[in-house]
């Protein structure tokens, strides 16, 4: 492939990235919308609030901890370990190098798509908890959720774990994101 080939490939595939997760924001939204509608017209503001305080929690939790949980060096197929911040950029001569297997999009582009289903799993969790946990006893679990639960999952199929390994194929993240919220609604 030629570079400018690989330029437009990298621009398309990070443009595509921001798309997604943009539309996967306005969910989050509809997420908001649906609880308050759900719930008495006395508590609609705080579920409103909710809603806002765990994006915020998802989105700072999981750029501190979550993400070098979820992509960093693994100890082993189940337990994930801890890498650097954020991602490097990918540079045009390592995708080059690389050949077909290279990642032809932006680190920070993917962080993004990813923080985005980590808000959208802890969504499922307040949708379950609508009227029946305290805004700060939600918030306390959203970071744990955020931060280690959620990230540790999505590291057993998308950092490399024990089930992509045994060849687990998952659309789009529907299993990892929805096993997670599913999963921590029962608990």
């Amino acid at each position: 492939m030629g570079n400018a080939t690989i330029e437009l490939s990298y621009a398309l595939d990070t443009f595509y990235f921001l798309i997604s997760g943009a539309l996967v924001m306005w969910m989050a939204a509809g997420f908001a919308m649906l609880e308050a509608g759900l719930v008495r017209s006395k508590n609609t503001a705080e579920i409103l609030l909710k809603n806002i305080s765990l994006y915020s929690v998802a989105c700072v939790m999981y750029l501190l901890v979550g993400y070098q949980i979820m992509y960093g060096a693994p100890l082993n197929a189940v337990i994930p370990g801890i890498d650097v911040l954020l991602p490097a950029e990918h540079s045009q001569q390592a995708v080059l190098d690389s050949g077909a297997d290279a990642p032809y999009y932006a680190g920070h582009a993917d962080f993004f798509f990813q923080v985005v289903f980590v808000a959208t799993a802890m969504s499922i969790v307040s949708g379950a908890v609508a009227e029946r946990m305290r805004l700060w006893s939600f918030l306390a679990f959203a970071v744990v959720m955020t931060g280690v639960i959620y990230p540790v999952q999505g590291f057993w199929h998308w950092g490399g774990g024990f089930l992509a390994q045994a060849g687990f194929a998952d659309f789009a993240g529907s299993g990892v994101v929805h096993l997670a919220g599913a999963t921590a609604d029962l608990v």
